[in-house]
């Protein structure tokens, strides 16, 4: 059996426990370990698992697994590297009741919480996370390391660049798209094009910096 540490060990990373809790059920192959914190956290005193040292000092031992229970996708993604610089393997957290085509293209590290429907050659990259009841038609594409928020909903063909933060109940018209490092705000309607680093906001959305 398999050891999953969670990085991590704030609310987002209680999620990533309940969740794999859930993925436990269906496929019981690992046993959570514990988290890492580079900073301080009272998670074992709320009744969780152990903190098992800071994510740069952690020793990986046999059998352990590890999944990135971190929101903000720039931290996100200095993590998981530290991680897969000694050596460390990801896992899917996929819940139960997703939905998901069999053309549908997973990385690895990547996150679909409950009630997700995911269409026809639909990709998601790695260390990706989808929160609950996002929606995806056809062929949409996701990137590397983004955040997807509850409720948003892709049509066919809209596409994500790597580390792109969308708010909940986002809506992305057909074709449209995200580049890199990009945030979406809650509510937002995507039209055309959201060009690196910009974040929008709005129905339809507009750029509110950069």
């Amino acid at each position: 059996m398999k050891n999953l540490v969670i990085i991590g060990a704030g609310g987002f990373a209680r999620e990533v426990f309940d969740l794999a809790n859930y993925c436990f059920g269906s496929d019981p192959n690992f046993k959570i370990k514990g988290f890492l914190s580079d900073g301080p956290s009272d998670i074992e005193d709320m009744g969780y698992p152990p903190v098992l040292g800071t994510v740069s000092e952690y020793e990986i031992e046999e059998n352990d697994v590890f999944f990135c229970g971190i929101g903000n996708v720039k931290d996100r993604k200095k993590c998981v590297e530290l991680i897969l610089l000694k050596g460390g393997v990801f896992i899917n957290l996929i819940h139960p009741n997703v939905v998901i085509s069999p053309s549908v293209k997973l990385g690895i590290g990547v996150a679909i919480k409950a009630y997700c429907v995911l269409a026809s050659d639909v990709i998601i990259g790695d260390f990706s996370f989808l929160q609950s009841n996002v929606i995806m038609g056809h062929d949409v594409h996701v990137g590397k390391y983004c955040q997807i928020n509850s409720f948003s909903f892709f049509a066919g063909y809209s596409k994500l660049e790597d580390l792109v933060f969308v708010g909940a109940h986002s809506k992305f018209v057909q074709n449209s798209s995200a580049e890199e490092l990009s945030v979406i705000g809650i509510g937002s309607l995507i039209l055309r094009k959201v060009k690196k680093g910009t974040t929008v906001f709005g129905s339809p959305a507009k750029k509110i910096s950069n």
